[in-house]
């Protein structure tokens, strides 16, 4: 085939390098442009903090954050030219951080509906004519991307992808505020898109876009009964998937340990092949307000003689975490401001951080419901698919939002329905709609978007064949048995025989709601005064009605209403101080 010529007239196009926050936070980042037809000049401006490696070619340009113990970043050239750049893991054994040979003959080598594990992925082709991203089954590893013209840009994170000019994805926005997590593919920025979950979408020249088949339509749809031999085989298969792990690192490994069930399995398994790792648990309140996770983890560590650290963070550090966390995650998430004061009790010293995301909703997924308005009860697709619309999107916004500035709920029910409905014919479309909308847009958010540079997290859960496996039983079934806490039980019983988040023992008394109703007021007042700042109270009036003004003022001047109404205020206020603070990431001459 001819070697595409790309136009002499070059495009300018200049990206200016996310800056670290104030203990030097950065995103372990990749990022990219990518024309069809003309060559780009490059110019870099900022200063992240941290190594930055990139490389380039007449027409395209990818950069990623380095470790900081040798500088090894996440983009691979090839000796033909071209380039791959790869954040996370394809099993077997071949991870951000492994050799630049091994990263490209996998990649070459392996077709897209084989490759296991959890990753996000950006190739150009050796003459450039193409640009290929991807991501895993379930799509948790990110990877975004929009057009200015016909110039292609991409990353891990939507804020290096901003613009002069951006507007809010207001569907998007009223979703994650109302449920946690944002629906299908959308970011909170109009144009921004999200990889589908399980797809590889390239970019060729004519502007042409191909959208591959997603690997998750060979999951198992739920029909199979549990019988007397299941609970064995889930066990094997988790620890055959858990040993897939550790074929990438054999030590230097973290373990967030919290005093549920989904990490204390991965405990009996480090504990079981007496693997060394340290275990470090976030205090927070759970339950009544009761500090379970630092408590247990605390009585397990010294029981079984495990390194284990508790960190917490007084009121003012919280509040520095809460930001820096909006900042990594593009307020994609309202959860895990814990996670930063982990992050810097493993002051690079780790190669892998363990996490038990996905254990709880393929283990119990009836148990879930009261918790994440997602209903799963093992009816038809069709009456599943209706109820968990109905359950997500509420209409308890309605006398708080303006109708002017807002999407109605009914909108942002059918935007997630066309997403949802892309999964039928299964019984088990109630899991598989949690796993790619909150696990997958919420909760894995933590380890995919503030885990440091040099650092891979892991998630046994989510290998291929224990999550083919465990779709495969009915959600009733699995509901009825409690997988986590029956193998627990039945493999681990030393560990199973303490209390935590899952089992609080009667003995222990409520907790006081002081500490969480001051920590929710000073987040609101802060989120006001970055508001206030980006001059974005005129905006947060537009957004409120009548009624919803009201209240926040009178939020602002009584603790108790602030506290009362967090529950909307603050998502609120997150949403307005990212709006009213936005940056620019690109510039481009044309």
């Amino acid at each position: 085939m001819p070697v595409p010529q790309f136009t002499t007239d070059p495009l300018p196009v200049a990206f200016r390098l996310p800056e670290p926050g104030p203990d030097g936070e950065i995103d372990n980042f990749i990022v990219g442009a990518w024309h069809p037809e003309r060559s780009l000049r490059l110019t870099f401006s900022g200063a992240p903090g941290v190594p930055i490696t990139w490389q380039n070619g007449p027409n395209w340009f990818m950069a990623s954050a380095a470790a900081p113990r040798d500088q090894r970043g996440l983009v691979h050239p090839s000796p033909e030219g071209g380039c791959v750049a790869l954040r996370g893991y394809l099993l077997p054994g071949v991870h951000s951080y492994s050799p630049t040979e091994a990263i490209l003959r996998r990649v070459r080598e392996t077709a897209h509906s084989s490759r296991r594990g959890i990753f996000s992925l950006a190739g150009v082709s050796r003459d450039g004519a193409s640009l290929e991203l991807g991501t895993d089954t379930l799509g948790v590893g990110t990877m975004y991307w929009r057009r200015l013209g016909q110039l292609v840009l991409f990353g891990t994170n939507p804020r290096d992808l901003a613009h002069d000019g951006d507007e809010s994805d207001r569907i998007a926005a009223r979703c994650l505020m109302q449920t946690s997590w944002i629906g299908g593919d959308r970011s909170l920025t109009r144009g921004v898109q999200r990889v589908p979950a399980g797809c590889h979408v390239t970019f060729a020249a004519g502007a042409r876009v191909r959208l591959s088949e997603p690997t998750w339509r060979s999951l198992p749809g739920g029909t199979r009964p549990m019988g007397v031999d299941s609970l064995p085989e889930i066990e094997h298969a988790f620890q055959q998937a858990f040993d897939s792990c550790l074929t990438l690192f054999e030590r230097r490994l973290l373990l967030p340990l919290s005093s549920g069930f989904d990490s204390r399995r991965i405990l009996g398994g480090l504990l079981r092949r007496g693997i060394d790792f340290v275990a470090v648990t976030g205090r927070v309140l759970q339950r009544e307000h009761r500090d379970l996770d630092a408590r247990f983890a605390s009585a397990m560590a010294r029981d079984f003689g495990f390194r284990h650290r508790v960190v917490d963070a007084d009121l003012a550090q919280f509040l520095v975490d809460d930001r820096m966390r909006r900042s990594l995650m593009d307020a994609e998430s309202h959860e895990h401001t814990w996670a930063l004061r982990v992050i810097h009790a493993m002051p690079g010293e780790f190669d892998a951080i363990l996490d038990g995301v996905g254990g709880d909703i393929l283990g119990d997924p009836v148990g879930w419901l009261r918790l994440i308005a997602l209903s799963i009860h093992n009816r038809d697709g069709p009456t599943e698919l209706d109820a968990i619309v109905a359950n997500a999107i509420r209409s308890d916004f309605d006398g708080i939002l303006s109708a002017d500035w807002w999407p109605s709920a009914a909108a942002v029910r059918a935007d997630v329905r066309e997403h949802v409905q892309r999964y039928l014919p299964r019984a088990n479309v109630g899991e598989l709609a949690f796993l790619v909308l909150r696990q997958r847009r919420t909760i894995a958010l933590w380890t995919q978007q503030l885990a440091p540079p040099g650092t891979v997290p892991l998630y046994p859960y989510l290998d291929d064949a224990y999550l083919a496996l465990l779709l495969s039983f009915m959600s009733e079934s699995k509901h009825q048995v409690s997988i986590q806490r029956a193998a627990l039980r039945a493999f681990a019983p030393d560990l199973y025989s303490y209390g935590g988040n899952r089992d609080v023992p009667p003995w222990m008394p409520p907790g006081s709601p002081a500490p969480m109703r001051a920590r929710a007021v000073a987040c609101q007042r802060q989120l006001r005064r970055e508001i206030q700042a980006g001059r974005g109270a005129a905006m947060l009036r537009d957004m409120l009605s009548t009624g919803g003004l009201a209240r926040l003022g009178l939020a602002g001047r009584s603790r108790v209403a602030a506290a009362r109404w967090d529950w909307w205020i603050r998502p609120m206020l997150e949403l307005a101080a990212r709006e009213s603070n936005r940056g620019s990431a690109w510039s481009v001459a044309e």
